[in-house]
């Protein structure tokens, strides 16, 4: 896969760029519903000339030498089936198949948007955190 296009697969997945060279790093904060705490989760990809860019799965980590909770550790497996499961399927529809006034093109993407719904914040515990929901509902 071209640098460029995983770089923009991470980074809509929530990934935040946060070294890049040969090697790139990529940090996710994934919150912990119970305690508010955010345990940062490190993704390394690799480019060589041959390959292309490879995410390295089996070095993917939490940063620091805490404990961190299942329910973290389950959140961070998930993400990382979820994007090894992008990366490995064939590319989609072109533009002119889509169906681009619909939220999905398929019941598979249905699927992983109620996947990332189930794990979005709700308002009150944003305003718990002491931040502001976007957009604002009234």
């Amino acid at each position: 896969m071209e640098q460029a296009a995983l770089q923009r697969l991470l980074t809509e997945h929530g990934f935040e760029r946060t070294r890049h060279a040969e090697i790139s790093t990529y940090r996710l904060n994934i919150s912990h519903s119970t305690s508010g705490n955010d345990y940062p989760f490190i993704v390394t990809a690799v480019s060589s000339e041959e390959d292309g860019v490879a995410i390295h799965w089996d070095e993917a980590r939490f940063e620091g030498k805490e404990f961190v909770p299942l329910q973290v550790r389950k959140t961070a497996l998930e993400k990382l089936i979820e994007l090894e499961k992008m990366l490995n399927r064939p590319t989609g529809k072109s533009i002119e198949e889509a169906d681009n006034g619909s939220m999905s093109q398929d019941m598979q993407e249905v699927k992983k948007l109620g996947a990332e719904m189930k794990h979005m914040k709700t308002n009150s515990e944003l305003m718990a955190q002491g931040l502001i929901p976007d957009p604002i509902q009234s």
